[in-house]
């Protein structure tokens, strides 16, 4: 059997567990970023009324909906903390902000509870 000399060498496994480890930084990251930017809004949504439907209370609710649609394993959510932070939202005075956030961390429960690390 005659082997060509132009075909790539396989990947190394160290290669491959260095890709997947950057992979999942990004996600804690992109995790980081949509918790800090839901909280935010929901500082802002807060000072300027509970009961008032700001721009401010949607975007919070639209970014708790994408949050409660996202895979994620059981260790990424305690690595990031995520979970106390949207207990936090979860007593917000926006009924809005706190039913969504309520939602999500039924469904992180959930995660949590099923799923081994």
């Amino acid at each position: 059997m005659v082997v060509s000399g132009d075909l790539p060498p396989p990947p190394c496994a160290k290669d491959v567990k260095r890709r997947n480890k950057k992979i999942r930084m990004m996600r804690k990251k992109q995790l980081e970023e949509l918790i800090s930017t839901a909280t935010r809004a929901a500082h802002v949504a807060r000072d300027k009324g509970f009961h008032m439907v700001s721009p401010e209370a949607l975007k919070c609710v639209e970014i708790l909906r994408l949050m409660r649609s996202l895979s994620l394993s059981p260790r990424l959510i305690k690595e990031t903390n995520a979970f106390c932070t949207l207990l936090f939202l979860s007593k917000n005075g926006n009924p809005k902000i706190r039913s969504e956030s309520k939602a999500v961390v039924d469904h992180w429960r959930t995660i949590l509870d099923n799923r081994s690390y």
